[in-house]
């Protein structure tokens, strides 16, 4: 039997703490709410009646196992933080309690103790997309991906189901992908796989097909350009390192038809040493994206260092998540503003 002291902050977290007595009730474990503390006396009122309210100046004087803080994300960490020093916890014993979604999906962090705990709630949450349900339910070579993609992915993928898009993705792994995406986009799909490894030609299957080269050899691309005309989605899920992101975005974006998409996942890389990359280091894929800003407004730039270029007429919009850079392309002009009264005749 574990005792749970749950620590509200701010008005907002009456709810949180609400849903947390339910997820609380969900656990298998047994516990004990021994009290609900505020930081303001006025918000006791809410749970007098059913639990000991106390205040913050009540805690040090407290025993319990565990110490839950529920409060808005923008404070959160520092919340905790604050409780572990106050009253000398470790981690362990201060919790920040969070009803953050992945995707679509609510998790009931109190249910938590491994990562197979998230993956058998999106499971049994009944609001699995398509690409989801192949990912965790059917039959399928490995596949490897943050789980918050796979909304990202039918977000700006689902209009091409069922239409014949060509779809190019860099890095095969173990091929899994390819099946996923072979079954996503239907019948007709053309579904082109690149890596440097020999061995993933052994996934060719009908629709997939399989191009072996390096996504930062500007011949290879040369080459695979002339073999395939144009594509509608690419998607660079390669080595990561900033060369090899930078070079496939400046050889394949042109080659991406009116109406199609790029994406670019795994970008945190950008931070990490060992791709090349590093916080505000000028040369990461980050800096060098954050320069589409730039050509997306260059329409209205008085300035000669920023004048509308081939992406500028190519850019309909960028759309930034989490180690992930969607670009969608139109054919795109000067913006035109009107103002319109409509008077009755």
């Amino acid at each position: 039997m574990k005792h749970i002291v749950l620590v509200g902050i701010g008005e907002d977290s009456i709810e949180m703490l609400k849903q947390a007595l339910d997820d609380l009730e969900e656990a298998e474990e047994k516990y004990v709410i021994n009290a609900i503390v505020f930081d303001n006396d006025k918000y006791g009122e809410f749970f007098g009646g059913s639990y000991i309210v106390k205040s913050i100046e009540d805690l040090p004087q407290m025993t319990f196992d565990y110490l839950l803080v529920c409060a808005d994300e923008t404070i959160l960490d520092d919340a905790v933080k604050m409780f572990c020093d106050m009253l000398k916890l470790s981690a362990e014993q201060c919790v920040a309690y969070s009803r953050m979604k992945i995707g679509p999906h609510q998790i009931n962090w109190c249910l938590v103790k491994e990562k197979k705990d998230v993956t058998n709630q999106i499971i049994q949450s009944g609001t699995l997309n398509d690409l989801e349900s192949f990912f965790y339910c059917k039959q399928h070579r490995l596949i490897v991906k943050w789980l918050h993609y796979f909304e990202v992915y039918d977000r700006h993928f689902s209009k091409y189901r069922n239409k014949a898009p060509v779809v190019v993705e860099i890095g095969i792994f173990k091929g899994g992908s390819l099946q996923m995406w072979k079954e996503y986009f239907g019948k007709g799909a053309q579904i082109i796989g690149i890596d440097i490894n020999e061995k993933t030609k052994e996934f060719e299957d009908e629709q997939i097909s399989i191009e072996i080269g390096s996504q930062e050899d500007r011949d290879f691309w040369k080459s695979f350009k002339e073999k395939y005309p144009k594509i509608d989605i690419l998607i660079d899920d390669g080595g990561h390192t900033m060369n090899q992101q930078i070079v496939s975005f400046e050889e394949m974006f042109p080659h991406i038809v009116y109406g199609g998409t790029y994406l670019c996942e795994d970008i945190h890389t950008s931070y990490i040493d060992e791709y090349g990359g590093q916080y505000k280091k000028p040369d990461t894929y980050i800096e060098y994206s954050k320069n589409f800003i730039d050509y997306l407004h260059a329409w209205h730039s008085l300035q000669e260092a920023l004048q509308p270029n081939q992406y500028t007429r190519t850019m309909h919009s960028l759309h930034y998540y989490d180690s992930m850079l969607i670009i969608e392309k139109e054919k795109m002009g000067k913006p035109i503003s009107a103002a319109i009264v409509r008077r009755p005749d």
